[in-house]
C-alpha cells in the first residue's frame, strides 16, 4: 500500500490557492474563473474529506473537530452553486468556511 500523505499535504494548499485566486478574479468578473473556484473547492472537501476518514483511531474529540471541517467544507460546494448561478451569496458561504477554519486551527494540534 503506498502512502498518500504527502499528496494529500498537497491538496489542501493548492486548493486554498486556487480558491483565493478565483475569488479575486471573481470579484472582477473574469470569464471562466467559475471552473477554477470550483477545483480549489473541490481539492479542499476531499482533503478534508480524507482528514475525517483516516481518524478512526483517534480520541473522539479529534473526530469531531475533523468531522466539523469536513461539514464546514461543505459550505464550499454550495458557495460553487452560487457562483456558477451568479448569485452573491458565495461571499457568505466562502466566509462560514474560512472562519470554521480559523476556528478549527486554533482547536487542533
Amino acid at each position: 500500500m503506498m502512502n498518500y500523505t504527502k499528496y494529500i499535504n498537497i491538496l489542501f494548499p493548492l486548493g486554498a490557492t486556487l480558491l483565493f485566486a478565483a475569488s479575486l478574479f471573481k470579484l472582477n468578473d473574469q470569464p471562466y474563473i467559475e471552473y477554477v473556484f470550483a477545483a480549489g473547492a473541490l481539492f479542499l472537501i476531499v482533503y478534508h474529506a480524507i482528514l475525517a476518514y483516516n481518524l478512526k483511531k483517534e480520541d473522539k474529540t479529534l473526530q469531531r473537530l475533523y468531522r466539523i471541517g469536513f461539514i464546514s467544507s461543505l459550505f464550499l460546494a454550495i458557495a460553487t452553486y452560487f457562483v456558477f448561478t451568479g448569485s452573491n451569496s458565495w461571499i457568505v458561504m466562502v466566509l462560514i468556511y474560512a472562519l470554521t477554519t480559523l476556528y478549527l486551527s486554533f482547536r487542533l494540534k
